[in-house]
C-alpha cells in the first residue's frame, strides 16, 4: 500500500494507528519508517494526547491528516535539472521534500554543476559551508542530517572534502623534555588549581609522577572528536615517547570518559592517574559525599575500571557507587596539591 496516496485519499481529518496498521499489510519496521516520512513531509501530525503504542520504536495512537493543494508543475521542473546524483524520482514522488529544502539542494546542485572542481582542495567545515551555501554554519549544524536533507545517489557529506576542526585544548606547559607526560584533568576548578599550584611552586612531581604539561579536557568533549587528541600528539608534542595521564570525577561519567578515551586512541599511551584516585577515595571518608547526576543506565565498565586497585578500595568505590554518590575530583584541592606536589 502506498501510505501517502492511501492517506491523501481519505476523508476523516484524524486516523487511528490501529486502522493504519490493519491496511497496510507490512511489517511494523517498514510502516514506522513510512509514518515518519509522512510525518517529515507533513502529511501526518501525532495528536500527543493519545499517547504511545508502547513498541519499539514507538508510534503515536492517533494522527491528524493534513491536506495540501498545490501546484507543483515549477517544482517538478527544477527537479529536473538538479544534478545527476541527487534522486530525481525520491523528489518527484514527494515534491514536498524537495520544496522544504528547496534552496540548500538548489545551492549544492548549483555548486555541483558549476564549481565541483573546488572539492579537489581541502577546506575547513566552515569555508565549505559558507562556499557552497552561502552560509558558514550549515554544514556543522546538519553535518548528521545531510542524508535527509539531500537525497543523493553516490554521494555523502565525505565527499564535500572538508574537515573538523575542534576546539582547542586548554593546556599549561610546565617544561618540554623530549618524553613527555602529560595529565588530562577532567574539570576546570581541578586544572586551574594545579596549573596554580605548579607556577607558585615551579614544582612539577605529583606522587612520584612528573607531569610537564596539563591539559583541561572539558568532561566529555575531550572524547568527542576522534582523532583529537591523536592529533594533538603528533602535532603539538613533537617526536618523544609521551604519556597521557587522565585524572577525573570518581563516578560512572568519569570512568566512562576515561574508557572511551583509551578506546578511541589505540595507537596513544593512556593510563590512570591511579594514584590520584586511591587519595580521592582516602579523601572521601572525610567529607559527606554528593548524589550523582546522572540516573542513566551506566555506560561505564566498572569491573574493568576496578582492576586497577586493591581490594579495600574496589569496596570503597562500589560502596560509593551503589549509594548513588561520587567523589568529584575538586576534592583533591589547593592545599592537598600544595602537599603533593614536589620538586
Amino acid at each position: 500500500m502506498d501510505l501517502k496516496k492511501w492517506l491523501e485519499a481519505r476523508t476523516k481529518k484524524t486516523i487511528e494507528l490501529n486502522e493504519i496498521m490493519s491496511g497496510y499489510g507490512k511489517g511494523y519496521d517498514a510502516l514506522c519508517q513510512e509514518v515518519k516520512e509522512m510525518i517529515e513531509l507533513g502529511i501526518l501530525f501525532p495528536v500527543k494526547a493519545s499517547g504511545q503504542n508502547g513498541r519499539r520504536p514507538a508510534l503515536h495512537n492517533r494522527y491528524k491528516i493534513q491536506r495540501k493543494v498545490s501546484d507543483y508543475s515549477d517544482a517538478m521542473e527544477e527537479i529536473r535539472y538538479l544534478y545527476p546524483k541527487f534522486d530525481h524520482q525520491v523528489y518527484l514522488d514527494h515534491p514536498e521534500l524537495y520544496l522544504k529544502n528547496r534552496e540548500d539542494i538548489l545551492s549544492l546542485s548549483r555548486f555541483l554543476w558549476d564549481r565541483r572542481v573546488e572539492l579537489e582542495s581541502p577546506m575547513s567545515i566552515n569555508e565549505r559551508s559558507l562556499s557552497i551555501f552561502g552560509k558558514e554554519k550549515f554544514l556543522k549544524i546538519n553535518e548528521n542530517f545531510f542524508g535527509s536533507i539531500f537525497r543523493m545517489r553516490e554521494f555523502t557529506i565525505e565527499a564535500l572534502n572538508f574537515y573538523s576542526t575542534p576546539e582547542p585544548f586548554f593546556e599549561y606547559v610546565f617544561d618540554e623534555p623530549k618524553d613527555k607526560n602529560v595529565l588530562i584533568i577532567e574539570n576546570k576548578d581541578t586544572w586551574y588549581t594545579l596549573r596554580k599550584v605548579m607556577k607558585d611552586t615551579q614544582k612539577n612531581t605529583i606522587l612520584g609522577v612528573t607531569i610537564n604539561l596539563l591539559l583541561y579536557g572539558e568532561g566529555k568533549k575531550v572524547t568527542r572528536n576522534t582523532g583529537r587528541l591523536k592529533e594533538y600528539h603528533d602535532e603539538l608534542l613533537g617526536r618523544g615517547s609521551h604519556r597521557f595521564y587522565y585524572f577525573g570525577d570518581l563516578d560512572y561519567e568519569g570512568i566512562s570518559i576515561f574508557q572511551e578515551l583509551v578506546l578511541m586512541n589505540p595507537d596513544l599511551d593512556i593510563i590512570l592517574f591511579k594514584e590520584l584516585y586511591s587519595l580521592m577515595i582516602k579523601e572521601s571518608e572525610r567529607i559527606i559525599l554528593p548524589e550523582t547526576r546522572d540516573h542513566r543506565d551506566p555506560r561505564a565498565k566498572l569491573d574493568d575500571f576496578l582492576l586497577l586497585f586493591a581490594e579495600n578500595e574496589k569496596f570503597r568505590i562500589r560502596e560509593i557507587l551503589d549509594a548513588s554518590l561520587y567523589v568529584p575530583q575538586e576534592i583533591i584541592n589547593y592545599p592537598v596539591f600544595c602537599r603533593l606536589v614536589k620538586g
